[in-house]
């Protein structure tokens, strides 16, 4: 069953009915009795004031709280009390709603026609632009009251110490200018009444978004290292203004962030447009680890030309999040040869003295490309198909293939993709592969020479092997059918006369 929304008559009187001042009066006297009873206990189980969501910190040396769920962050105690040991000590202060608004200049944000409700013509700010503390309109109050038992209805850890008593809102009463709207912590109800009246008040601050977040390079590490990420700097969506909010990390290897470079490594944290963040994170024994750093802040809208929103004012949350991926480089690996004489025995890959990851290899038959071979050129130990990443963008690869026999004098590599005077996947011979003895060294350049994707990416991609070139054999040539004929005559010929010869 929704709160109860209680509201005064609309009227120019400056005063509660004598009706309405007993019942506040009462409501008051009956929260001062039993709140000592019942401040220290957890009253939120469930939903969005769990203590959970939460974080804990101080702000400009002043003990506050990120409420999660709204991306606002708050006093954890009313003005006028200090914080010490976990308690709110002092006494809260009370004022009317004018003096707090103008006075204390805590009106979240002037408005056209404000002077109806006795705000000077004169007076502006713009705190949901400046992120400064202010008065939480009526809408934020009743939202850190949700899912509480009453008396107090807030988190009493979050907010120890709160009186069941009524707090002002920074919102004006849209239907009445004598009015401006409070919310009572007995019940947690939220009421228009009149703006002389002296209550207390809770601030907030936040009210723009933090500026999208961008996932920054993987990073290659050794096994089990921990890896740091370069720093990077919060900004508000609006350029002049500051936001507020909260950071959250999670995920697996121990994740952490440092603000400003200095103070501990936190996984969560009060924070604000402008701060430094430092990642890091334990990498994996192998492949890869990402983590996710999540920033949550509030968008507020004000009050509207003549308060006609007054009371209705809401915050919705804004989130952006990174991911902060480690990579263990992998620089070697063996494959089975998949053809030849040498057929399953070790083919061993290495990529030398780079940075460059040796993502995936496999062995395949030539056959299995597209393309024929050229003729003559045959691959006897079948092909190799190579997949680099994480290297410099336009930086060279080395990588070193060792077979278990030397390869004959006369072997080539060659290569299958485009080309950049051929964009079509075809063979060719690869001048950049050093052949000596059973190895072959080739250097890969990303986006030119031996890489098949021909983009500046940080990617190359290798499909090629060891090629032999059978030599042609040149035919003996054949005489016609008529010259066989004739040399056989003229070999009969000889053969008689020498026959004459011998019988003279």
């Amino acid at each position: 069953m929704p709160t109860p929304e209680y509201r005064t008559p609309s009227t120019k009187s400056r005063f509660f009915s004598h009706r309405d001042l007993s019942l506040v009066r009462w409501l008051t006297l009956l929260g001062a009795c039993t709140a000592p009873l019942l401040a220290q206990a957890q009253n939120c189980p469930t939903g969005d004031n769990t203590d959970d969501q939460y974080i804990l910190g101080e702000v400009d040396g002043t003990a506050s709280a990120m409420h999660w769920p709204t991306g606002l962050v708050w006093k954890r105690c009313i003005e006028g009390q200090t914080f010490e040991n976990g308690q709110c000590t002092g006494t809260a202060q009370a004022k009317d709603w004018n003096t707090w608004a103008e006075t204390n200049r805590l009106l979240p944000k002037s408005f056209t026609n404000q002077t109806n409700w006795e705000i000077g013509a004169g007076f502006s700010q713009n705190l949901l632009e400046s992120g400064g503390w202010r008065m939480a309109y009526k809408g934020e109050l009743r939202k850190i009251t949700e899912n509480c038992g009453d008396d107090p209805k807030v988190n009493r850890t979050v907010f120890p110490n709160t009186q069941s008593s009524s707090v002002w809102s920074g919102s004006p009463d849209a239907g009445a200018s004598d009015n401006a709207s409070g919310v009572h912590f007995r019940y947690g109800y939220g009421y228009n009444t009149d703006r002389y009246n002296g209550y207390h008040a809770r601030l907030v601050r936040g009210g723009q978004s933090f500026a999208v977040l961008t996932s920054p390079s993987v990073q290659t590490v050794s096994a089990g290292n921990s890896v740091s990420f370069p720093a990077f700097t919060l900004a508000p969506s609006v350029p002049a203004g500051q936001a507020w909010g909260g950071a959250r990390i999670s995920g697996d290897g121990n994740p952490e962030f440092q603000i400003n470079g200095t103070g501990g490594w936190v996984q969560q944290a009060i924070v604000k447009s402008g701060d430094q963040i430092a990642v890091r994170l334990n990498a994996p024994d192998s492949g890869s680890r990402s983590v996710t750093f999540t920033l949550r802040s509030g968008q507020t809208n004000g009050t509207s030309d003549d308060a006609s929103n007054g009371g209705s004012e809401a915050t919705a949350l804004q989130e952006t999040s990174a991911s902060f991926t480690a990579l263990v480089r992998r620089t070697d690996l063996s494959l089975q040869l998949p053809a030849g004489p040498h057929s399953g025995e070790a083919l061993d890959l290495t990529v030398a003295g780079s940075e460059w990851h040796l993502d995936s290899a496999q062995s395949l038959k030539a056959a299995s490309l597209a393309t024929a071979l050229p003729p003559r050129v045959t691959l006897p130990h079948g092909a190799v198909s190579l997949r680099l990443t994480n290297g410099t963008p336009g930086s060279n690869a080395t990588v070193v293939l060792t077979y278990p026999e030397d390869l004959p004098a006369g072997t080539r590599y060659y290569k299958y993709g485009p080309t950049a005077d051929n964009p079509d996947d075809h063979w060719y011979a690869y001048p950049g592969a050093v052949i000596s003895g059973n190895t072959i060294t080739l250097t890969l350049t990303d986006g030119d020479a031996g890489d098949s994707d021909l983009s500046v990416n940080g990617i190359i991609a290798d499909p090629g092997g060891p090629a032999w070139i059978t030599q042609d054999v040149a035919p003996i040539p054949t005489l016609p059918q008529w010259a066989m004929m004739l040399l056989a005559a003229i070999m009969g010929m000889l053969a008689l006369n020498r026959m004459q010869v011998r019988s003279t």
